[in-house]
């Protein structure tokens, strides 16, 4: 009867790793016919939110994206913002953001990015952006890791030591527990 108390808890986790899997990379919804692309300059590689599909892409801590962002109508009255959901503590960092009026239908240019030591490698995060102009709108994301591994980040080192002394103090909370009593 003992292993009833534990088939509840793995079929719970079990589940819950079942569902968490899979989850797309890029995701781009439009009703304006917009698109946007960026190539990383010292990666070599080009990221294209409706052409990913499942690829996670892994990027360097610090590159130089030359970006393009386009539209099949002239816009008009338009804006938008682009920015990168970290993984927590550290929130939403907006990257840029635009509003104007214009009749071009295309935009481009370069971004340097330097992601500080903090943010762990080997973690998902996610770069969301919208864009709104008089013909529609559209908003998509694409996910990716910082190439290299969680033991990169100084902040392991300092949970890892945080626990180990919280655990240390554990131990001498509960040692008065385990003496023997006297008779």
């Amino acid at each position: 009867m003992k292993w009833a108390r534990w088939v509840g808890p793995a079929a719970m986790t079990g589940l819950v790793l079942l569902i968490s899997t899979g989850r797309a990379a890029a995701h781009l919804e439009t009703d304006n016919g917009c698109s946007g692309s960026g190539i990383f300059r010292d990666g070599g590689f080009a990221v294209d939110a409706e052409a990913i599909g499942d690829d996670l892409v892994t990027i360097p801590r610090s590159d130089t994206v030359d970006w393009q962002g386009s539209v099949t109508a002239p816009p008009g009255v338009y804006s938008g913002t682009i920015g990168v959901d970290l993984p927590p503590p550290f929130g939403e960092v907006q990257i840029d953001s635009w509003d104007g009026d214009s009749q071009a239908i295309s935009n481009a240019g370069a971004r340097d990015y330097d992601l500080p030591s903090l943010v762990p490698a080997g973690v998902e995060f996610r770069v969301v952006g919208e864009h709104t102009d008089e013909n529609g709108s559209c908003s998509g994301y694409v996910n990716l890791q910082i190439k290299g591994g969680p033991f990169d980040s100084p902040l392991v080192y300092i949970s890892l030591a945080g626990t180990v002394i919280t655990g240390a103090g554990a131990v001498m909370l509960l040692r008065p527990m385990f003496k023997g009593v006297p008779s």
